[in-house]
C-alpha cells in the first residue's frame, strides 16, 4: 500500500462542488485530512491518500481534469 500527501488547490468556480465527496465515492482508498484553508473565494486542503499506486495516480489525474491543482507534498 502506498501513501501520498498532496495539496489540492481549488479555483473559485469549484468552491460549491463536492469534489472530496465525489473523490471518495469514485475511488476506494483512505483519505486523511491534514490541514486546510478555505474561504469564500479560494481554498486549499492537504490530504494524505493511502491505497494502491495505480488508483492514486488515476484519482490525481481525475482531480486535475476537474480543475483542481494538485501539488505533491514531501514528508
Amino acid at each position: 500500500m502506498l501513501s501520498q500527501s498532496v495539496r489540492l488547490i481549488f479555483p473559485p468556480n469549484l468552491h460549491d462542488e463536492p469534489i472530496i465527496n465525489k473523490l471518495l465515492r469514485r475511488y476506494s482508498y483512505t483519505v486523511n485530512i491534514l490541514r486546510a484553508n478555505v474561504t469564500s473565494d479560494q481554498g486549499w486542503i492537504d490530504i494524505q491518500i493511502s491505497g494502491k499506486a495505480p488508483e492514486i495516480e488515476e484519482s490525481l489525474s481525475w482531480l486535475r481534469e476537474q480543475g483542481v491543482e494538485v501539488v505533491l507534498l514531501t514528508s
